[in-house]
């Protein structure tokens, strides 16, 4: 059987990517304009499967070719401290031409010869993020590229670290370095970020909040996908693939996997390869999707998630503060939270929806 062309792990880069062409187009222009180009500076908001880990990858790609060094920053906690330590030392140690000094204490000849080192590190981890960016920025310049920083998950840096990369890097723009940085998380948690201080420079850099795809993109990737894996996908399969993904790069990538997986060895991936995809889809996105995200969610709003889920599609407000026994002006409390949190969203006077694919095949299960 031949090898799946489908790649359905979140973080992991397809092998076609669907959409965003005109922001990774955007950001070519930005590496080539030089400091002072807006999309030199992006934050990147979206859901869980909405491909922001893709799009990052995708981003370096674009930064690499161009032979500018790039640089993940840790996730989480130890952010500074870690660059510090280990990740700025480690790369000016290998590109710096005066990171290492290096003193012959002896040798020996011998059949393949042989000869001893001492060394001292000229960037050892004293040193600040501060002064070894400004190094390294001038190593990349001296060559004609540039210094790329990314950051995942950004809503779980630690504000202080924030505050401290922001002031390193807002001198390195103010000096018109040749830098970028380019950060993405959930929504809720970058509006949470944004709101603290210490966190400016973030709240200037391009917003780019992910939509879902058009059909057409996902019907086009998985054509495209199918096609350059040496098989062919029904019309009918493509068009029913692209309703069970909506418009989510993860679902289009799971959904492709488990269609050409129900292919065995056929030709042709049918609109029956397809159909075997739906209880998988919606078991993992469950699992990984809505348990993680109605994690932190208060009962009160997991009360009225669960009474939305009674409708197959949008609800009525009204009927479901009826079926909570609550007061209107109560219902209304706990929907603006809930769409504050984007796990619904209005759907007309009145009326309200789930925000994400399958949740209300989530809650029904619950």
């Amino acid at each position: 059987m031949r090898g799946n062309p489908f790649r359905p792990s979140f973080g992991t880069s397809p092998r076609v990517v669907a959409g965003r062409t005109d922001l990774l187009e955007e950001f070519d222009v930005a590496l080539d304009e030089g400091p002072g180009s807006p999309m030199r500076s992006i934050l990147v908001s979206g859901a869980r499967g909405m491909g922001k880990t893709v799009l990052l990858n995708e981003l370096e790609e674009r930064a690499r070719v161009r032979g500018w060094h790039v640089l993940r920053l840790p996730e989480g906690p130890g952010l500074v401290a870690e660059l510090e330590r280990s990740v700025l030392p480690a790369e000016l140690t290998e590109h710096d031409p005066s990171a290492e000094q290096r003193r012959v204490t002896g040798g020996s000849i011998s059949a393949v010869g042989s000869v001893s080192t001492q060394i001292s590190q000229t960037f050892p981890a004293t040193q600040s993020v501060a002064t070894m960016l400004q190094r390294l920025t001038e190593i990349a310049q001296e060559h004609g590229t540039g210094v790329l920083l990314t950051l995942d998950e950004v809503q779980a840096a630690p504000i202080e670290d924030v505050a401290r990369l922001a002031s390193a890097y807002q001198h390195l723009l103010r000096d018109e370095r040749e830098v970028a940085f380019v950060g993405a998380g959930l929504p809720t948690g970058i509006a949470s970020l944004l709101g603290q201080q210490g966190s400016t420079f973030l709240r200037r850099a391009e917003r780019v909040d992910l939509a879902p795809l058009r059909d057409e993109e996902v019907r086009d990737a998985a054509v495209r996908t199918v096609r350059e894996a040496g098989r062919v996908i029904s019309p009918e399969a493509v068009e029913r693939l692209a309703a069970i993904a909506h418009g989510y790069p993860y679902l289009l990538q799971l959904v492709g996997y488990q269609a050409w997986r129900a292919a065995g060895d056929d030709e042709v991936i049918t609109l029956a390869d397809v159909e075997t995809t739906l209880p998988i889809v919606v078991d993992r996105m469950s699992r990984l999707v809505h348990t993680p995200a109605l994690r932190e969610v208060p009962q009160g709003q997991l009360d009225y998630l669960r009474a939305m889920a009674q409708d197959d599609g949008p609800s009525s407000t009204g009927e479901v503060a009826a079926r909570l026994d609550i007061s209107k002006q109560h219902g209304n409390v706990v929907r603006s939270r809930l769409i504050d949190r984007e796990l619904i969203v209005p759907a007309g006077h009145g009326l309200v929806d789930v925000a994400l694919p399958y949740l209300r095949e989530h809650l029904r299960r619950g």
